[in-house]
């Protein structure tokens, strides 16, 4: 697939299995391929292609690979099958520069989605921060205080840290 391609498909994939509600994903998130083939032009090696070689690594097979599924980031309720873990005692958050005042008065909200991603490294957050084009700013998160505070925290299959929300009093700028 020419790159171009590829993440244009990659992008697509991503809605259709974090926030399309015209179909009905099973309770742990997962869609059908023979759905993405049929109604959405996917063939089975693009979407093959999309999961082992997107440095995003946001999908992944269910074992008989008949069914996909994202990881994280969805706006529709599912439920991950993952367990609160302790977290390390820092974590991150990149984000545009628009949006930090906010973010330091309020805290980070999950807004439409179902979490609140954070990155386990400034090299990731800065990635994410930097997606829309604009400057990015790195927040640090106390994990370790808001996890000994009672918030849940749980780990995505790609390494992603979830949490509902995290209160302003918990973050810190750092870049």
């Amino acid at each position: 697939m020419e790159t171009q391609d590829f993440v244009h498909k990659e992008k697509r994939l991503a809605y259709l299995l974090r926030h399309d509600t015209s179909y009905p994903l099973s309770p742990n998130g997962w869609r059908e391929i023979a759905d993405l083939v049929e109604h959405h032009g996917f063939t089975k090696q693009e979407l093959c292609e999309i999961v082992v070689t997107s440095s995003k690594r946001r999908f992944e097979f269910s074992s008989d690979v008949s069914k996909i599924r994202a990881f994280q980031g969805h706006s529709v309720n599912v439920d991950l099958g993952l367990e609160v873990t302790t977290p390390p005692d820092l974590l991150y958050h990149g984000t545009d520069r628009s949006s930090v005042d906010s973010i330091l008065a309020n805290g980070i909200c999950r807004m439409e989605r179902q979490y609140v991603n954070l990155s386990a490294d400034i090299a990731t957050a800065e990635k994410v921060g930097s997606r829309r084009g604009g400057d990015a700013v790195v927040l640090c998160v106390d994990a370790r205080r808001m996890f000994a505070d009672g918030s849940g925290f749980w780990l995505s299959g790609n390494g992603v840290w979830l949490v509902e929300n995290v209160p302003p009093r918990y973050i810190k700028k750092i870049s």
